[in-house]
């Protein structure tokens, strides 16, 4: 993944943390916000306290956890207004901001938490982000420097600096920068997943370490399970390939990939042709407009001689996908 998305989906989780995360220590579920009286009891409660900026930012995540993005936005911006120099404050207008589209705003915003709070390391990584975004790396590096000089131990500037060196292909200094996040972190998922990615990319057994690693913090990703499968499935270790799948799809049971994968391994790794079929019956299950799995059944009627239904489902992949080249060859192969 480009860290451009990763950066969007950070600011989204940020988001969808604001929206469900109370002024307190403690969160707020989020069905909570979506209940009829919570914006009642806010407006009642700022009635009383019209000074405390804290309650418009609690509405306007009830705001937010609506979808109601402009009255939110009304409620940060009062907000800005009265006071632009605390942290926080300016952290979720530029979250808020980034999310809709104001991208130059957010980045005034950024701009202003870190003046006005030069050792904030939220502040300062958020912009560096922000920064990656605009694709200018040097300023995103340099931020990302400074929030180190803060806290040398502070794990997710080591993972900043990970996907960067990883999106400029350093690869070697992006899995030093890696390690060192889960070394300062031993729960960081995410650095566990690229990790991972990127060992299993240079056929390094140890990415089996790191998978496994991020389903000790993660139990149930289906991410970290379905990166494991296929690095057994890529290692030709089909055995542990299939379990794992198998695994996932406990936790995922519509998991079109997973039932793909075990399809393809069951008839063209193993020759077990009825059971394959019966997994390219489930993805096709889980997905009807994803040509893949039309195109395996294919070829399972192809192998057991029935170039009628074969045929059907090659066209019928071509019919979900009419680029779809490998059905075109499967046709052209039958004389069809």
């Amino acid at each position: 993944m480009k860290l451009q998305n990763h950066l969007f989906l950070f600011f989204l989780s940020t988001l969808l943390c604001l929206a469900s995360c109370g002024t307190g220590t403690k969160p707020v579920a989020a069905d909570s916000l979506l209940g009829k009286d919570s914006i009642v009891t806010i407006n009642e409660q700022i009635r009383k306290d019209p000074g405390n900026l804290n309650l418009y930012l609690e509405r306007s995540k009830i705001y937010l956890a609506r979808k109601d993005y402009g009255a939110s936005m009304a409620d940060i911006d009062r907000i800005i207004a009265i006071d632009s120099s605390k942290a926080d404050f300016l952290i979720a207008a530029a979250d808020l901001n980034f999310f809709t589209g104001r991208v130059t705003r957010a980045k005034q915003l950024l701009d202003r938490a870190v003046l006005v709070n030069p050792t904030n390391i939220d502040c300062l990584l958020r912009l560096a982000q922000l920064y990656h975004y605009l694709t200018k790396f040097d300023e995103e590096m340099k931020l990302i420097d400074r929030a180190l000089h803060q806290d040398v131990h502070f794990a997710q500037a080591y993972f900043m600096k990970g996907m960067l060196f990883k999106e400029r292909g350093d690869t070697m200094r992006a899995i030093s920068s890696m390690q060192t996040a889960v070394e300062q972190d031993p729960d960081y998922y995410n650095a566990y997943i690229q990790l991972g990615i990127m060992n299993a990319a240079k056929k390094n057994s140890i990415a089996e370490t790191y998978y496994l690693n991020a389903l000790k913090v993660n139990v149930s990703s289906v991410e970290a399970l379905y990166n494991l499968g296929m690095y057994y499935q890529e290692i030709d270790n089909y055995n542990a390939a299939i379990e794992t799948y198998t695994t996932l799809l406990k936790v995922n049971p519509h998991h079109f990939d997973s039932h793909f994968n075990l399809g393809m391994l069951h008839t063209v790794k193993l020759g077990v042709v009825d059971e394959g079929m019966r997994y390219f019956n489930e993805a096709i299950a889980d997905n009807p407009k994803e040509p893949r799995g039309y195109y395996g059944r294919a070829y399972c009627f192809e192998k057991k001689g029935d170039v009628t239904n074969a045929t059907i489902d090659y066209k019928m992949a071509l019919t979900v996908d009419p680029d779809y080249t490998n059905a075109a060859i499967a046709l052209s192969r039958l004389g069809k």
